[in-house]
């Protein structure tokens, strides 16, 4: 009578088992799949920008959707002249910037620290948006809402703010 009981535990045990390891495997292949749309257009972009710009070397990538699905990487030449690169797949239009003719990364997050010194900054983004590059800085205020500003790549101009969502 104890060994049945065993068995049965046992086998329920085995079971459980069972059951957690493929789901931890499930879980994996979909999170895994998931992303795959996006690490296939982060090899695309990159491939576009190493055969078509003089692009050699990819320091950040970028995906911004305001209306428009657009992919972004900054990077340097041979040289170690900075580009910036906007690709647009649904239009297969592609935009190529040198440094000088835009504000940088670095410039747009001084510029947002200065202007909104009560938010927490999520994530930086380069795109495209009402047709022209533009810089977006994703944010969090300390009251837990949600926001983004829109920068033009060109001069640092904000041309949209979205607060407390």
């Amino acid at each position: 009578m104890i060994q049945d009981d065993t068995r049965q535990t046992l086998k329920f045990i085995s079971w459980v088992i069972g059951i957690v390891i493929i789901a931890f495997v499930a879980s994996i292949l979909i999170f895994y799949y998931a992303g795959s749309r996006s690490r296939g257009n982060d090899q695309k972009i990159a491939e576009i920008a190493r055969t078509k710009t003089p692009i050699k070397n990819i320091q950040s990538y970028y995906h911004l959707d305001r209306g428009t699905s657009s992919y972004a990487i900054t990077g340097t030449g041979k040289k170690g002249k900075r580009y910036y690169f906007v690709y647009l797949p649904n239009s297969k239009k592609a935009y190529l910037y040198p440094a000088n003719k835009g504000v940088s990364e670095t410039y747009i997050k001084n510029k947002f620290k200065s202007s909104h010194s009560d938010a927490t900054i999520n994530h930086i983004n380069l795109g495209w948006y009402k047709g022209q590059a533009v810089w977006e800085v994703a944010y969090k205020k300390h009251n837990d809402n949600l926001g983004y500003t829109i920068y033009e790549f060109k001069d640092g101009n904000d041309i949209s703010e979205v607060d407390n969502l």
